[in-house]
């Protein structure tokens, strides 16, 4: 019961956790007050005793070296045996701001409560011949230091690789009448001398030091919109697209559909038209004797002639003189006077004509007599009057009628069209890493283009 307990946590007592860590530091801050402070408030005054300055400088160093252990420790876990140099006398260099970037790390604050320098402050581990060595450089504004760790797989490593037992002990800052010189090299020491191992002989060498410039990518304004275009266009870093949506016609399909027109037809009407007359005697006598025939021929019909296409609401048939070919017929509403269906033939008209013969008669053996027909007649007395002559004369006549019609229409189709516009800019400078040597560990020229020491060196 006890080891089940032993290793289970409750929300309860993360929290608590969390208030015990928070109240630590805020007693700390109130005990232990930054240089800035005290130089603010306490600097000439009876209060600030020499035992508590002394107190403070051997705190501020506590702190330095706790610092550069924690970037001890934070490399030593980083650098896996991927991370490492391969050949013998390569190295590899880390660089605090890296380790903030990663991580692994906190933001390191010194006695003026200022942040160490992330370019100057790194961890360099160098290939040997059978183990690593580990430069732990810390640089900040009250003081610059750092440590040799060698590191390789020892007997008594836990993991493939850990820090050898052995170690060069971490120089404690000593601040006592420290102004300005954040090196903390004398002042007659060349400013190109090595960084070597505290003890080791000074030799009359000279370096030159690696400097390094990160530079990342940058770019020009953006221009002017370009014109709206259906062209696609794709976005790029240098490139901004912007789309849009339209409705528009974007074709045509064909409809069918039924419309209703007035149609002008013709239907045949009969009626008598009078064509002459002829004479009626009445009263007197009349002597009619039998006319002289002239001459005789025979009679006959003619071809088929084609007339007219003719309609007709009823069908037609065919006479001696006259035929009807059909052609079609349809069915239609007529609402003229009451609407109804009708149906209306068509056909094509032939006709040919008939004789009857060349016969003609003669009243000269008859003196005074009048033909008449085929016979000679003589009237004497009486009175003559004259009786119309009518002939069956057929005409058509228009109507109209509604028909009903399939007729097409072209109909326009709308859709979205997506229409688009970019506007470019220019890439200023391109992001790379960028390396310079240099005999100075001060260059000037190379500190004011952003360039920063990488801790890497080699003998001019």
């Amino acid at each position: 019961m006890y080891e089940e307990r032993k290793n289970t946590f409750t929300v309860r007592d993360i929290i608590l956790q969390l208030f015990m860590i928070v109240l630590f530091i805020l007693i700390m801050i109130w005990l232990f007050p930054t240089k800035g402070y005290l130089s603010d408030n306490f600097v000439g005054k009876d209060e600030l005793s020499s035992e508590l300055s002394e107190q403070l400088q051997a705190l501020y160093g506590r702190l330095f070296a706790d610092n550069i252990e924690s970037m001890r420790d934070a490399a030593q876990g980083y650098f896996t045996n991927a991370r490492l140099p391969q050949k013998i006398g390569d190295s590899v260099t880390l660089t605090l701001k890296e380790m903030l970037e990663k991580k692994l790390v906190l933001s390191f604050k010194d006695s003026n409560n200022q942040s160490c320098d992330v370019n100057k402050s790194y961890v360099k581990v160098t290939k040997m011949n059978d183990e690593y060595q580990m430069k732990v450089q810390l640089s900040c504004s009250d003081y610059e230091d750092y440590i040799i760790v060698y590191m390789g797989c020892y007997d008594y490593c836990d993991s493939e690789i850990c820090m050898k037992e052995e170690t060069t002990p971490i120089t404690k800052p000593d601040n006592s009448g420290k102004t300005d010189k954040p090196d903390n090299k004398p002042d007659n020491k060349p400013d190109d001398e090595p960084d070597d191992e505290p003890g080791t002989p000074v030799v009359n060498k000279k370096y030159k030091y690696e400097y390094r410039l990160d530079v990342q990518n940058s770019y020009s304004s953006w221009g002017p919109w370009s014109s709206w275009s259906k062209d696609r266009i794709s976005v790029t870093n240098l490139r901004q697209v912007e789309i849009e949506k339209r409705l528009e016609v974007t074709g045509y399909k064909t409809q069918t559909y039924t419309d209703y027109e007035i149609e002008v037809r013709y239907k045949e009407q009969t009626t008598q038209v009078q064509i002459g007359s002829r004479p009626v005697t009445s009263g007197g006598s009349v002597d009619t004797k039998p006319a002289q025939v002239v001459s005789s021929g025979g009679g006959g019909y003619g071809s088929w002639v084609f007339q007219t296409v003719v309609t007709s609401n009823s069908p037609l048939y065919d006479s001696n003189t006259v035929k009807y070919e059909y052609v079609s017929h349809k069915t239609t509403v007529d609402c003229s006077n009451v609407c109804q269906n009708v149906t209306t033939y068509t056909y094509k008209k032939y006709t040919r004509s008939y004789s009857s013969g060349s016969t003609s008669y003669s009243c000269a053996a008859y003196p005074g007599y009048t033909l008449e027909g085929s016979n000679c007649v003589k009237r004497t007395g009486g009175s003559v009057t004259y009786e119309p002559i009518y002939e069956t004369v057929t005409t058509k006549v228009p109507y109209k009628v509604v028909v009903e019609v399939q007729k097409t229409r072209q109909v326009p189709v709308k859709g979205y069209v997506t229409y688009y516009r970019y506007r470019t800019r220019k890439q200023l400078t391109v992001a790379g890493t960028y390396y310079k040597w240099s005999t100075s560990k001060n260059d000037q020229t190379l500190l004011s283009q952003g360039y920063y020491l990488t801790g890497n060196k080699k003998e001019v």
